[in-house]
């Protein structure tokens, strides 16, 4: 088939490249500025481009002369991560129309962050999901391909990422094939409107801050939900009077129940051997595994490097208020 390549993403580079290698014609690549979470830039696919002697165009403008030109005629375009919504135009300038892959299990999950939601909602397993677009509309469309990947207590968004970046370009071999068979091929149909569905919307990176009275499990999910290739899970450490941002970037549940009495952040243990700090949380016990401080780029073990349990994770506004006061003055 004849394909565009729209998006951004390790996961389309390397669907793009699959493609070509499986026989399809690649008769443009289109990219826009990546975000800072994406580990494939601009330059990463123009590279990619040159090597399968397709045309490049760097826009955010899908309506521009030049992307219009490219994209007429071309049966598929295949599309992950783009930023906007396409428009009918947009679709009607293929023959098929435009796939779509989405970090959701159609039509339960639509929207942003999905996989990161479903970590943070304690789901059994993710799913990704091949679907064609629908103009105007959040994916939306004949549902073409889904794979499913089973999620453990400690499986991470990274986890998550690397298996889709091997996954999604063979689902789109495995859909196109299908295609190429029957035109009309459907699994299912994602409707705005199903009941089956809701919206997940963008996270912040300010959702990433650490309540450390929530349970154990909430904390632990949002730890594995926000860590590489995002900001990451954080909390405040007084240290030698200054407040400095901690990042968490892996941690395990030790106890999801415990007696012992101490309040919330309040670091219980550090483990020489094993480089974990216990944090006692909500309800239960913590391990912090590794850990960096804001404008560091070294990550720690927390149990190596702290040697006190007189210390405390977070930080009350009283401690804030408190503190700036003293700045001033």
């Amino acid at each position: 088939m004849q394909l565009v390549i729209i998006g951004h993403t390790q996961m389309l580079y390397n669907t793009a490249l699959l493609l070509h290698q499986q026989g399809h014609q690649v008769n443009a690549v289109i990219t826009a500025e990546a975000a800072p979470e994406n580990n494939c830039t601009g330059e990463d696919f123009q590279k990619l481009a040159d090597s399968i002697e397709a045309p490049f165009l760097l826009t955010n403008n899908l309506d521009s002369p030049e992307v219009i030109e490219l994209c007429r005629g071309s049966d598929v375009g295949i599309s992950i991560n783009w930023k906007t919504l396409f428009h009918e135009r947009h679709i009607n300038l293929f023959r098929l129309g435009i796939l779509n892959a989405h970090h959701g299990d159609l039509p339960k999950y639509r929207g942003n962050a999905c996989s990161n939601w479903a970590i943070i909602e304690g789901d059994q397993s993710i799913t990704a999901s091949v679907h064609f677009v629908e103009g105007d509309k959040l994916d939306c469309g004949r549902i073409v391909g889904k794979r499913q990947l089973r999620l453990n207590e400690n499986t991470t968004i990274t986890d998550i990422y690397s298996w889709s970046e091997k996954v999604l370009p063979e689902l789109f071999v495995q859909v196109l094939d299908k295609l190429q068979s029957d035109e009309r091929y459907t699994l299912k149909y994602a409707d705005l409107d199903s009941s089956e569905s809701f919206r997940c919307y963008p996270r912040l990176p300010e959702y990433g801050f650490i309540e450390w009275n929530a349970s154990v499990k909430t904390i632990h999910n949002l730890i594995r939900a926000t860590c590489y290739p995002f900001s990451g899970a954080y909390t405040y450490h007084v240290c030698e009077g200054k407040v400095r941002k901690l990042i968490v970037i892996k941690s395990r549940i030790v106890q999801s129940q415990t007696k012992d009495l101490a309040m919330p952040g309040h670091v219980i243990k550090n483990d020489k051997n094993s480089g974990e700090s216990w944090i006692k949380s909500g309800d239960g016990i913590l391990a912090l595994a590794e850990c960096r401080y804001e404008n560091e780029t070294e990550a720690f073990l927390p149990g190596q490097r702290w040697t006190s349990i007189r210390m405390t994770l977070g930080i009350r506004v009283e401690d804030w208020i408190y503190m700036i006061n003293t700045q001033k003055t």
